[in-house]
């Protein structure tokens, strides 16, 4: 037999995935496909920053470590 805890449990997060289902759909639907390829273009420009930076991190931190050692 089901308890009514696990009933409601259920229908809460059943309604809360369709309201947030609804509610990416309307995001996706206010952009025009321009929109969104811009979106792309400019995500992978900032996603290459973010990687070069990331690198650049590393590579100075490893360089400080090997000047502290001697090498």
């Amino acid at each position: 037999m089901l308890r009514m805890d696990k009933i409601t449990t259920g229908i809460s997060y059943g309604a809360s995935g369709g309201s947030a289902l609804f509610w990416l759909k309307q995001l996706l639907d206010g952009f025009s496909p321009e929109q969104w390829a811009a979106f792309g273009v400019l995500g992978s420009l900032l996603f290459g920053l973010l990687t070069f930076l990331t690198n650049l991190y590393f590579k100075v931190k490893e360089d400080r470590r090997k000047a502290s050692r001697g090498e």
